[in-house]
């Protein structure tokens, strides 16, 4: 069982995020919350606890979706990890999915600079779409539907501008933040992964095959 600790101090010290900058609802309620819960927490706890508090609060729209970028900020990489899905499903109520369990690999070139030559970019933008999650006013244009590889195929032929050089950007997609460029085969995910979760790009990406290869076994992913 994965364990946050020094919760209280963290949630009791917690200020405003830069995504709301000049409204203390954020902040007061985490001062709030940090009388509720026990200095050393559990993941399905500290999930319990969120549900429970956010019943007796208003006001809370703005930044409820937000909580799991801020559990990162204090806790290990494998608690923020459970806690995120966790939360996505019991409180916001996400039909969120694993990851699939192939692992094909991937090739970081520099810190969250992903070479993609080898993989098929249509099957990188759903498996990175797939991934991400709604946050803020996301939620009004969110659609759980999954993406495959022809559905962003379409929308890479359909919808994406693409830059003089071929590179293409993507910003809220249905809601979801994917905050990620391809530019000369390679996928820029620092922000997808501060909009999501420490990681969660390369290992999506992990999951996409890479070309003319075929794979008879595969490890298993974890999501």
């Amino acid at each position: 069982m994965l364990y946050m600790d020094n919760a209280k101090e963290c949630f009791a010290s917690a200020v405003t995020v830069p995504d709301f900058a000049g409204d203390k609802t954020e902040e007061h309620f985490y001062h709030k919350f940090a009388g509720m819960i026990p200095d050393t927490i559990d993941v399905d706890t500290l999930v319990l606890a969120f549900k429970m508090a956010f019943k007796d609060e208003k006001n809370i729209s703005m930044f409820i979706s937000l909580v799991p970028r801020y559990v990162r900020q204090c806790s290990s990489k494998e608690f923020a990890h459970e806690f995120r899905m966790k939360y996505n499903r019991q409180v916001l109520g996400l039909t969120q999915e694993d990851l699939p369990e192939d692992d094909y690999g991937y090739n970081e070139v520099e810190e969250n600079v992903i070479d993609i030559s080898n993989k098929d970019e249509a099957e990188v933008l759903a498996a990175l779409y797939n991934a991400s999650t709604p946050v803020g006013m996301g939620f009004y244009q969110y659609n759980p539907r999954t993406w495959d590889k022809e559905i962003a195929q379409l929308y890479i032929d359909k919808m994406v501008e693409k830059d003089h050089d071929g590179s293409m950007t993507f910003g809220y997609v249905l809601g979801r933040p994917l905050k990620f460029s391809i530019r000369n085969n390679l996928a820029y995910v620092a922000k997808y992964n501060y909009e999501n979760e420490e990681g969660l790009a390369q290992r999506a990406i992990a999951t996409c095959p890479n070309k003319g290869i075929s794979y008879k076994n595969t490890k298993k992913k974890n999501s």
